[in-house]
């Protein structure tokens, strides 16, 4: 009866085990079906192209001209590590140059050149236009409110800038689209931001999202907004 008893218990131990190593088997199963899977594809030139660049975020309208909405651009991580002044320069030309990506609208209007560097005194950026930016620009409160901030807001990443005036021909302007006067520094403003589109990134960059990516985030950019290129 005793031989009957251990036997039985034996079996029950070797069933009990059985069953744990597939439960086992059965999560690691389950773990290897939820490993993630690149959300991009990149061939080895844009990675080496990537590697000497720096992201930046500007900021552009959006097709209804209404919000601010945020464009990643690279910009030779040479330039960047050159000092504030010259990577926000670069910056304010590519502003000026415009965006890349698609339903995204200039606001500087074209013609429009940067006289000098931009120069930053008591973390206030001081940008100097052509007057261009004055005689070209269309009107309209909103549209020139846009126009401004989208400098303002562009320049106030980097950690050196908190405030940005803007100076036409190396003066103040007080008169800007009839509504606006310049003959004041500007704060960022999040307010005009669109907050519900992501980052918009052109197709130049070289990185071709797969099926089911977010198509204003394609690569996770957000990661970089607060971030400063110059760290």
């Amino acid at each position: 009866m005793k031989k009957l008893i251990r036997l039985f218990a034996m079996c029950m131990i070797l069933i009990l085990l059985l069953c744990s190593c597939g439960k086992n088997k059965g999560v690691d199963e389950q773990e290897e079906d939820l490993t993630p899977t690149s959300s991009l594809s990149i061939d080895e030139k844009a990675a080496a192209a990537l590697s000497e660049k720096v992201p930046v975020i500007l900021y552009f309208s959006d097709e209804q001209q209404t919000k601010l909405v945020k464009e990643i651009r690279y910009v030779d991580i040479a330039e960047a590590k050159k000092g504030a002044e010259v990577l926000a320069s670069v910056m304010v030309k590519e502003l000026i140059k415009g965006p890349k990506a698609d339903k995204v609208k200039p606001l500087i209007p074209e013609g429009t050149n940067l006289r000098g560097p931009v120069k930053i005194e008591d973390r206030v950026a001081t940008v100097d236009f052509t007057k261009e930016f004055v005689e070209k620009h269309p009107g309209g409160e909103t549209l020139a409110e846009l126009t401004i901030y989208s400098i303002v807001n562009t320049l106030t990443e980097l950690k050196d800038i908190e405030r940005v005036k803007i100076i036409i021909n190396g003066k103040e302007t007080k008169n800007f689209a009839g509504k606006i006067k310049l003959d004041t520094d500007f704060p960022r403003n999040d307010a005009v931001v669109d907050k519900e589109v992501g980052l918009a990134v052109p197709e130049e960059v070289g990185l071709t999202p797969v099926d089911g990516v977010n198509e204003y985030d394609p690569v996770g950019l957000s990661e970089y907004e607060g971030e400063d290129p110059l760290e």
